[in-house]
Formats: structure tokens, C-alpha cells, sequence
């Protein structure tokens, strides 16, 4: 097998979004979760799952606006970095993305056609996600965006595993996942 590394970004981000193997894909850490438990916030504070999905698309979106400005060969005047090249230290742009408030709110417990609404987007910017990435090829890839994917999936993954532990803590983890 000779395989390329866009293909194996390809296949990471399949892992992070629906494909299980031994770690568990966003789209299964959210299957079944109400409104109230997106809002539940942990004992001692931190974010909700809803807050914590509201970061993921806020990032996820900002990668897929990469891809497509590198698909497009064109570069979008003033752009916001979202990630820095690799190895390179923060800068302004990079502690300015940082400072953004990308977690909103904790999530209203009742609403939960606002809550679908938040999983609905980030089931179509996942799959935006994915189109973007067929369409980059190791030819067309910039040093930044291949750190910025490197990124971006194991950013991902880290928030998958904190909406388990949230929902194991709260009880709404199914007992057969277990």
C-alpha cells in the first residue's frame, strides 16, 4: 500500500467524524444527546457539550474556508491565520484567533430545536469537511495547511474525548458503549 498523505488526513478525519475503529467518531459521541444534556455543565464548571460542539464547527468551518481559498488558488485578502505554520511560535494573529470566544454560550436546556439545529450544522460542515479534502492532492498541499490539519483532527479528537467524559459524568452515556 502506497498511500499518500492526504490520504492518510482523508482517513483521519473519517475516523474523527464517523467512522469507529478503537477510538470513537464525533458522530457517535453525539448520537442521542438532548438539549438538557448539551447544557449540562460539568461539577466545577467547564464547557457544556454544546459549547464544546460550537468550538469544533467555529474551527472546523475556518478549515474548510482554507481548503477551498487553496482549491480556488486564490488567497482571501486579511485572512485570519487559524493555525501557524509548523513549528512556527504564536504570534499576534495566532493569540488573536486564540482570544475569539468560539465556545458561546452553555445551551439552553429547553431548546431543543436550537441544540439539532447546532448538530445538524456540524454534520454539514463535516461533510463539507470531507469534500474539501477530496479535492486536495499532496501536489496542491502548503506546508501551513498540512499543519493545520494535523492539527485540526487531533484538536478534534480531543474534544470527542472530553464529550464522552461529560457524558459519562452526567449518566448519559449508554451503558452498552461501555
Amino acid at each position: 500500500m502506497n498511500l499518500k498523505l492526504m490520504d492518510i488526513f482523508r482517513m483521519e478525519f473519517d475516523f474523527s467524524w464517523d467512522t469507529e475503529t478503537w477510538f470513537l467518531p464525533l458522530e457517535s459521541a453525539l448520537k442521542g444527546v438532548s438539549a438538557s444534556e448539551a447544557s449540562w455543565q460539568p461539577p466545577g464548571g467547564g464547557n457544556t457539550i454544546w459549547q464544546t460542539v460550537n468550538h469544533l464547527n467555529y474551527y472546523n468551518a475556518v478549515l474548510v474556508s482554507q481548503i477551498n481559498d487553496l482549491n480556488s488558488e486564490k488567497k482571501a485578502p486579511n485572512q485570519k491565520a487559524a493555525f501557524g505554520d509548523i513549528g512556527e511560535s504564536p504570534n499576534s494573529k495566532w493569540e488573536a484567533v486564540l482570544a475569539a470566544d468560539t465556545f458561546g454560550e452553555i445551551g439552553d436546556p429547553s431548546d431543543s430545536e436550537k441544540w439539532k439545529a447546532a448538530v445538524a450544522e456540524t454534520c454539514l460542515i463535516c461533510e463539507s469537511l470531507r469534500k474539501s479534502l477530496a479535492q486536495v492532492n499532496d501536489g496542491r498541499l502548503e506546508e501551513e495547511l498540512v499543519g493545520g490539519l494535523a492539527r485540526q483532527i487531533l484538536h478534534n479528537v480531543y474534544h470527542i474525548g472530553q464529550i464522552v467524559l461529560i457524558r459519562k459524568q452526567q449518566g448519559s452515556w449508554p451503558k452498552e458503549r461501555e
